[in-house]
């Protein structure tokens, strides 16, 4: 970008020509790194010096920059507040949070993982967040993102972003083997055997730490289960081992010969680099990881569809929040009311629309638009969407099971039958679960 035009849409911002919104977008089209956009939205003639300084964690590195341009843009709204955001690496982050809550240390804008927060508060006792009824604006979050953050009647944060995971698979790929994307089993079957017979490796899986053999089931779950069939599993009306459900268990395994050689010592952040490289055809991915595909290679032209599913019209989708941000119960008065200002704002349209624009789906429903050919690809596949299984009480523990048992799936210590099985009984049915209802009542 040109010294000259970098100057003259600063000045513009500055002199209120354009909106902090319009010179991003600008900004980001002409070239100016994330760096100088935070910058300039950072300078405020009005800022105060005594603003009160909170603290603010995330769980994807590959954000900072553009975590830090949102930021930005919240401080020019409120000079008031000053954020120090500080990023951990997700298979890091959990461990890291636990670890400051236990000390009463966490950050002052508290981010917990989806599902945490419901779980919490129904278990009742001291909570490390506080209540944030009346003081937050939530009417406008996604029916997905309000489960989250609201449980019996009270209001406890707002989710910074959602992801819906599926496949992402590399365009020229499969342009130079002249093949369409599957949507159902037996063409994703299909089209493994005809990148296999071309020497390509169809699927690269990071099996180490369980995140992909885990959201790779649970996709291949869905795609029978639909939404309908989840909340029955969770009402305990269906079970994994029911005859059309475990036929998703043993697809799974049937997909191992074309999975890359050394996948089960494959960790997630490793695979993605190799996806990325165009070392491999598909791989299971939520909207976040794209972000971190064009980093690890710019030049990647990847595309983004929706679970397979066992006939045509069943594919399927499963999508989550990312963070959950509330309010440290632990951090004093003043940074309560400075990260809580924080928090609402997370949620409104500007917020979101920023979000949308440079990491993750929104969760404000006003908020539509995306150039991004991704995000669009995305929003277009979520015909049949269903929870992240994690996030919600009844299938709350399938990911540590998935992780615990899928080593044994590989190895034929399990069969997919017996992988299943140990995957249902971590399931707490809830019969009293509302067909209509996302969580219980605290």
């Amino acid at each position: 970008m040109a010294i000259e035009e970098s100057r003259e849409l600063i000045k513009q911002l500055r002199g209120g020509r354009i909106t902090r919104r319009q010179f991003i977008q600008r900004a980001t089209v002409l070239g100016l790194s994330a760096t100088a956009i935070s910058s300039a939205l950072r300078i405020n003639p009005s800022r105060a010096q005594d603003a009160t300084e909170i603290t603010m964690w995330g769980n994807h590195p590959e954000w900072k920059d553009p975590m830090e341009t949102i930021l930005a843009a919240f401080e020019a709204a409120h000079p008031d507040v000053a954020v120090e955001f500080t990023p951990t690496p997700g298979p890091d982050y959990q461990a890291k949070l636990q670890t400051a809550k236990a000390g009463g240390q966490p950050s002052d804008a508290l981010g917990e993982v989806e599902g945490t927060i419901i779980g919490q508060v129904l278990a009742g006792g001291e909570l490390p967040f506080i209540d944030l009824t009346g003081k937050i604006d939530i009417s406008g979050l996604s029916g997905p993102a309000r489960v989250q953050v609201e449980v019996g009647g009270k209001v406890y944060g707002s989710p910074l972003a959602s992801y819906t995971v599926g496949i992402a698979y590399q365009r020229p790929i499969f342009a130079e083997n002249g093949l369409t994307p599957p949507t159902t089993w037996d063409e994703l079957l299909a089209v493994c055997e005809t990148l296999m017979g071309a020497g390509v490796t169809p699927f690269v899986a990071g099996a180490k730490d369980g995140v992909h053999p885990f959201f790779m089931y649970i996709g291949l779950a869905s795609s029978v289960l639909g939404l309908d069939g989840f909340q029955a599993v969770r009402r305990g009306e269906r079970l994994l081992t029911d005859a059309d459900v475990l036929a998703a268990g043993e697809l799974l395994l049937q997909l191992q010969p074309y999975f890359q050689s050394g996948f089960e010592a494959t960790d997630y952040t490793t695979a993605k680099a190799i996806f990325a490289n165009g070392l491999g055809a598909m791989e299971v991915a939520g909207t976040a990881d794209f972000t971190g595909y064009l980093q690890v290679n710019p030049e990647a032209d990847l595309g983004f569809i929706a679970w397979p599913g066992p006939e045509a019209g069943k594919s399927a989708t499963t999508t989550g929040m990312e963070l959950l941000y509330t309010v440290s119960a632990f951090s004093p008065p003043e940074k309560q009311a400075a990260a809580t200002t924080l928090v609402n704002w997370l949620a409104t349209p500007e917020a979101q629309q920023l979000v949308s624009d440079s990491i993750a789906l929104p969760v404000n429903v006003n908020v539509t638009e995306s150039s991004d050919r991704i995000r669009q690809e995305t929003v277009a596949a979520r015909v049949n969407d269903v929870p992240v299984w994690y996030s919600v009480p009844e299938t709350g523990k399938t990911f540590d099971t998935v992780t615990a048992e899928h080593g044994g799936l590989w190895t034929g210590r399990l069969t997919a039958q017996q992988f299943v099985e140990t995957i249902q009984a971590s399931i707490v049915p809830n019969p009293n679960l509302d067909a209509g209802s996302a969580t219980p009542a605290a």
